[in-house]
């Protein structure tokens, strides 16, 4: 599945378009990214900003920037190993018990997934249509119907 997500500008803050790939399926490689450098199929970012590019594995590993001219004076790429698996899990256990703050925070991670499974309602409100989100009302203003997939009816004594 792709997903194109249109934020409009907040205060002095610029829009901003995301372009969620899911599924093995892959962007366009960007243009300044060296030809040297390969896409994870696995997961990762790309930001492309005006100047250049910076781009990370999954949970922000091994963040590079191009071109080379934007990286600080002597910085090289990162060498860590670029795999995160149980790393996020064992943050989320480990803040858990109180030892360490959690770096996905509810008050990060909900507003965060509520946009991803938008992504999914659009889907499902039919394929290549483009859907209006109000957040703060919680409701699909352009395609009503869409709204029955916010929500789901739930068993006898699990209702929330």
């Amino acid at each position: 599945m792709t997903v194109h997500y249109e934020f409009p500008a907040r205060g002095a803050l610029p829009p901003v378009s995301v372009h969620w790939y899911d599924g093995g399926l892959m962007p366009k490689r960007p243009v300044g990214l060296p030809d040297d450098v390969e896409l994870n199929r696995e997961g990762g970012v790309i930001f492309v900003g005006e100047r250049g590019l910076l781009m990370h594995g999954t949970y922000g590993r091994k963040p590079r920037l191009f071109p080379e001219s934007l990286r600080p004076a002597g910085e090289a790429d990162p060498d860590e190993e670029e795999t995160a698996e149980g790393i996020h899990e064992m943050n989320w256990a480990e803040a858990c018990r109180g030892d360490v703050v959690a770096t996905s925070p509810f008050s990060y991670a909900a507003p965060l997934t509520e946009v991803m499974l938008l992504g999914f309602v659009a889907l499902r409100a039919g394929q290549g249509r483009k859907i209006h989100y109000d957040g703060h009302n919680m409701r699909i203003t352009n395609v009503p119907e869409a709204n029955a997939f916010l929500t789901r009816e739930y068993r006898a004594g699990w209702e929330v």
